[in-house]
């Protein structure tokens, strides 16, 4: 085991760090290393969250509710880590897009000047819809959030997974 990881708490900010490093990839390339890295962490994750909470590794109820956190993303993600693991295609996909980047005054307001256009990854799901990277780290980093506030035995409460996709110039 590598020493800094000790604890769900651990692997729950390195989840977080790959959602930075995702959003601030400048390629994609490096966006789709850090996006399959986020969501390998993100089934990792569960099986601390199962060996902290002592959870048989096929308990079934458990396996359908973590999959169905974050309104399902948390297995959308599985299915993107397993799929690459296992060389399986499955439904949900990941698509490359563009959006729309603009930096943020001190006062809330868009900066004059800022606004960016940038290649983004989008989650296609399994029925079509389509998850903006924006949207899937707000979900799946929140869901961890909430529920780490409500699982104290998890090695504390989490700070705001936002801090680390926020950029300071």
């Amino acid at each position: 085991m590598i020493p800094v990881y000790r604890t769900p708490r651990d692997i729950a900010l390195k989840l977080f760090r790959e959602a930075g490093r995702t959003w601030k990839a400048t390629d994609l390339q490096s966006m789709a290393d850090h996006l399959f890295n986020f969501c390998v962490t993100n089934s990792s994750l569960r099986d601390w969250v199962m060996q902290t909470k002592q959870v048989q590794k096929g308990d079934h109820a458990f396996n359908s509710a973590w999959r169905a956190m974050a309104d399902g993303l948390f297995g959308d993600c599985a299915d993107i880590a397993n799929a690459s693991k296992h060389l399986l295609v499955l439904e949900t996909r990941i698509d490359a897009s563009q959006e729309a980047v603009v930096a943020i005054g001190f006062d809330g307001q868009p900066i004059d000047g800022s606004l960016t256009m940038k290649d983004v990854y989008q989650i296609r799901r399994p029925g079509g819809e389509l998850v903006d990277l924006t949207m899937f780290f707000f979900k799946t980093c929140r869901a961890w959030e909430d529920y780490f506030q409500a699982n104290k035995d998890l090695g504390g409460e989490l700070p705001s997974y936002i801090e680390q996709l926020v950029e300071y110039r």
